[in-house]
């Protein structure tokens, strides 16, 4: 756990002083997500929530794969974390002209009213009873991969049935 969050500090310290650069490569975002998906099954399958996601057409990309899969496993994590047991969290992804979208949403109990915008700062858990479990890093850290290649991670919304999470990436890097 101490190994995780002192690497997660140094992605971060390094983005912070512009040090940690991209190595973009050609990739298959649909491809990237539903492996991450099968990665982060086995800790929802732990938990008794199930992971579901939606059949996608190829969707090419250009960006820095390590760092993206990185975004998408914390994002993946965070909501299979916050779901109950017998709960569910689904992925999709989505290309239209201008973005490529891939959003997440689960089935816990929220964000409550006035903290959204505080689930982006570093070392922030909302929840009590997790805390000591995470480092408060996973949405941080994504916030900021997503905004390297271009893009954003915003909350879309979230209440009493879950939150939704949509990355948004623009259609090709740079």
């Amino acid at each position: 756990r101490l190994s995780r969050l002192v690497e997660d500090m140094l992605v971060l310290a390094r983005a912070d002083a512009g040090g940690h650069p991209l190595r973009p490569v050609d990739l298959y975002l649909d491809e990237l997500v539903d492996d991450c998906r099968r990665a982060v099954d086995v800790l929802a399958h732990e938990r008794g929530v199930t992971m579901q996601r939606a059949h996608s057409p190829e969707i090419p990309f250009k960006g820095d794969e390590d760092l993206l899969r990185q975004l998408v496993v914390n994002v993946l994590q965070n909501a299979v974390q916050h779901s109950p047991a017998g709960g569910s969290v689904a992925v999709t992804i989505a290309q239209d002209a201008d973005a490529i979208r891939i959003r997440v949403s689960d089935e816990g109990p929220g964000i409550p009213a006035g903290d959204e915008g505080r689930i982006f700062d570093r070392f922030v858990q909302l929840d009590p009873a997790r805390r000591g479990q995470g480092t408060g890093l996973g949405l941080p850290i994504a916030r900021w991969i997503a905004e390297a290649h271009g893009g954003t991670l915003v909350l879309e919304k979230s209440g009493p049935g879950g939150s939704l999470f949509c990355v948004s990436l623009p259609v090709s890097l740079g």
